[in-house]
């Protein structure tokens, strides 16, 4: 049986963690209304990394149930 790393490339998972692109140092220089504008740009991004492997998840369940054991 494939561990789960060879699962994943067997799936064609990319799982893509969301990464803050703002260094913390920087955060306290920054006017809110950017740190507004980043924040929501960031918690885009989240949602569609996790609409995309939702997607994968999706055809890999479509995939698995197709096989006939």
């Amino acid at each position: 049986m494939a561990n789960g790393s060879q699962l994943n490339e067997l799936l064609k998972m990319k799982i893509d963690w969301v990464k803050d692109p703002v260094p913390i140092w920087l955060i306290p220089y920054l006017d809110k209304a950017v740190l507004k504008d980043l924040t929501l740009i960031s918690l885009q991004h989240a949602k569609a990394v996790q609409e995309a492997n939702s997607r994968y998840i999706d055809s890999a369940i479509a995939a698995v149930t197709k096989v006939k054991l």
